[in-house]
C-alpha cells in the first residue's frame, strides 16, 4: 500500500466580516404613507366591528371593507 498524505485545512483570515446567516431575505420597507394608511385602516376595523357583531368574521370583514372604502378617515379619499 502506498503512503497516504493528508492535507490540513488552514484558517482563512477573515476581513472582519462575519459569516451570512441563511434565511428569509431581509423585507423592503414600505413607505410611511402605506404603513400609516395600514394603521388607520385596522384602528376603524376595531373601533367599527361592533356593527356587525352578528355576521362571521369573514362577512364582518367584507363589510368593514365596504365601509372603510367610503370613510373620510380612509387616507384615500382625504385628497
Amino acid at each position: 500500500m502506498a503512503p497516504t498524505t493528508t492535507k490540513t485545512a488552514t484558517p482563512k483570515a477573515t476581513g472582519g466580516a462575519g459569516v451570512k446567516k441563511a434565511g428569509r431575505p431581509k423585507a423592503k420597507a414600505k413607505n410611511s404613507k402605506a404603513r400609516t394608511a395600514m394603521i388607520k385602516m385596522q384602528a376603524y376595523f376595531k373601533d367599527n366591528r361592533s356593527k356587525y357583531k352578528d355576521l362571521d368574521f369573514k362577512e364582518q370583514q367584507k363589510e368593514l371593507g365596504k365601509d372603510w372604502k367610503t370613510s373620510s378617515e380612509n387616507p384615500k379619499n382625504q385628497a
